[in-house]
């Protein structure tokens, strides 16, 4: 399930979500409230140091953020949380640039490198050295990549998303197929098979080219490659070269035009009854936890598996990570508290409270045999089994987030509407060649 936060600004991540909803929870401040809420009465009848933490979330969100406060504020008596609905991202960084802001808040991993430069989350080495916290052994796999910049730790994760290969079955067995791809270079025949294409138009689509933005990230980790890191941006790998060149010939066989078109039109109706794959149109897709009960709700006869890794790399896996996370901003008023909060949302009972009631899969391991997130939704046998045993990569972070996208975005239309993938990725690389 994706985060849903409303941005005032447009945030460079690769996925994010938005939902404009009201306040939930009776101790929270409503955004903008000027009068001492009951929460802050309460902590300094009792003696307890205030924690201000604004959150961007709203709606049933907001109320399941109340309740995990309600229960710190009950689990111990040094610290009262007092929480704040401020689905507005810029206000937020705005309160923090004057001193004014949250004790602790939550974000999207992608923004660390901007919040670390720009001093505006506080590294929290020393805090983690204190407590003798092992991260490796604390969250799972590849979801402190994000949290971390120039060595610094900035960040925990509260969730993860991850991503898993949906098939129609009933388009398969049509084509002669009894079971899912096994390799990506399987993926990539079955795509060609069982694209159908009459007069120039195309019918069924066998390709996983919708969503517009998941596919290739996803075939360029299966070939054990990324895109690199902060500073070192590596467009020119040879993962991305497999994307693309199959890609390239996904286009010579079924046309600029058409193969534009389709794409172009399902991704105008992504999520709707006229997504093509809830429409019965599409066989092949990479998607995450939110789109399982979509498909069943639309009564798809369809599968679900871990995405397959090239034929090169034997028996491993691979999927793009990204998360949602919380950080203490750098002029926090009561750091200590927000240290011990963080901790106990992250790490603590909180943890789980906030993945079983929204529904989000964990970034801390100890909750990936946890029976009650395990039975949160039919489709996390698979989901959680990518969080364990997946090679989880992300997304690099740098500071310049959009010429990095819009190089990688050009790339790719360059290939849809007919080019060469080496040229397409060429360019791309030179584009990118001084993003730190």
């Amino acid at each position: 399930m994706k985060k849903k936060k409303i941005l005032s600004i447009c945030l460079a991540a690769l996925m994010a979500g938005g939902l404009l909803a009201g306040c939930g929870g009776n101790s929270s401040k409503t955004e903008g409230s000027s009068s001492e809420s009951a929460s802050e009465q309460k902590g300094a009848a009792s003696g307890k140091e205030t924690v201000n933490f604004w959150y961007l979330w709203g709606g049933d969100e907001a109320a399941y953020l109340e309740q995990i406060i309600a229960a710190y504020n009950k689990s111990q008596d040094k610290y009262q949380v007092v929480g704040l609905s401020t689905p507005d991202q810029q206000k937020v960084i705005t309160g923090i640039s004057g001193g004014n802001g949250p004790d602790i808040t939550d974000d999207f991993g992608s923004s660390i490198p901007n919040y670390a430069e720009q001093n505006i989350a506080l590294p929290l080495d020393d805090y983690i050295k204190k407590d003798g916290i092992d991260l490796d052994k604390t969250f799972v796999n590849g979801t402190m990549a994000q949290q971390t910049y120039n060595g610094k730790t900035y960040a925990f994760p509260i969730s993860s998303n991850v991503f898993a290969l949906y098939y129609n079955k009933d388009l398969l067995e049509a084509a002669g197929y009894k079971e899912p791809p096994k390799t990506m270079e399987e993926v990539q025949e079955m795509a060609e098979k069982l694209t159908k294409e009459e007069g120039g138009t195309i019918k069924t689509f066998g390709a996983p080219l919708v969503p517009n933005t998941y596919w290739w990230q996803n075939m360029t980790f299966a070939n054990g490659d990324n895109f690199g890191k902060a500073g070192e941006i590596n467009i020119d790998n040879e993962g991305f070269h497999k994307a693309l060149g199959w890609l390239q010939d996904y286009v010579k066989e079924f046309g600029s035009d058409a193969v534009n078109s389709y794409v172009t039109s399902g991704q105008s109706k992504i999520n709707s009854a006229q997504d093509p794959f809830l429409a019965g149109q599409q066989a092949l897709r990479f998607d995450g936890t939110w789109f399982y009960k979509m498909a069943k709700d639309a009564g798809i006869n369809f599968g679900l598996t871990m995405i397959p890794a090239y034929s090169s790399q034997g028996d491993k896996t691979y999927s793009l990570i990204d998360t949602s996370n919380f950080y203490i901003p750098s002029t926090a008023k009561n750091p200590d508290g927000a240290w011990d909060f963080l901790k106990y949302i992250t790490m603590g009972d909180g943890a789980k409270m906030f993945i079983t009631l929204k529904g989000d899969l964990p970034a801390l391991q100890s909750l990936l045999d946890d029976p009650d997130v395990k039975s949160g939704s039919e489709s996390y046998d698979v989901y959680l089994k990518v969080l364990s045993d997946s090679t989880l990569v992300t997304m690099p972070g740098v500071l310049d987030g959009q010429t990095f996208k819009t190089a990688l975005q050009s790339a790719l239309d360059s290939v849809m509407l007919g080019g060469k993938a080496d040229d397409a990725i060429k360019e791309a690389q030179e584009a990118v060649a001084d993003l730190k």
